[in-house]
């Protein structure tokens, strides 16, 4: 299991204040961090929105579910649920992150097993260095559901190039 306890601590950090709110929305709902949302009301690919003090850039988002499949039998945790590159902020008043990039990971929904406690779904976006590209293989195909589980984060932050992560959110669900 890829060890997850960087992320753990930023969204401890991220709860204390140590992180600024990344605006999510799915559909026409405004994310609370840590807001219980019904896995139904998960299906469209988030929004995200820029905290007010992010200078213009590019972004990259990583999310992940840290309680696959059990929050109390996470053997396969992390599971990826979205990476994306290539964010850039809107001009806009809401300040909304776009990207043109194709997704490594496409969004995929919350889908916690049935009976199973509210699992964490973080979205942590990253600086992405001028360097940054997508290796030619994610171009040509997306992640499928194998490759999801178990997800190395810092793996992957390190085949994109992406710098430190500049602000997170949160939700739950089962």
């Amino acid at each position: 299991m890829p060890d997850i306890s960087k992320h753990l601590e930023v969204l401890e950090g991220f709860k204390n204040g140590s992180y600024p709110t990344l605006g999510l929305s799915l559909g026409s709902r405004q994310v609370t961090p840590g807001e219980k949302i019904p896995r139904a009301d998960t299906k469209a690919t988030p929004t995200l929105l820029a905290p007010p003090d992010l200078p213009q850039g590019s972004y990259a988002i990583i999310s992940i579910d840290l309680d696959v499949p059990f929050a109390s039998f996470n053997i396969l945790s992390p599971g990826a649920h979205w990476v994306q590159t290539g964010f850039k902020i809107t001009d806009q008043p809401n300040r909304e992150l776009k990207s043109d990039d194709p997704a490594v990971a496409y969004w995929a929904a919350a889908a916690p097993p049935p009976g199973a406690a509210p699992h964490r779904y973080v979205f942590f976006l990253y600086k992405q260095m001028p360097d940054s590209s997508i290796p030619q293989n994610y171009k040509e195909k997306p992640f499928g559901n194998s490759q999801r589980v178990r997800f190395d984060v810092d793996g992957m932050v390190k085949q994109l190039k992406l710098g430190e992560i500049v602000a997170v959110n949160y939700f739950v669900s089962n």
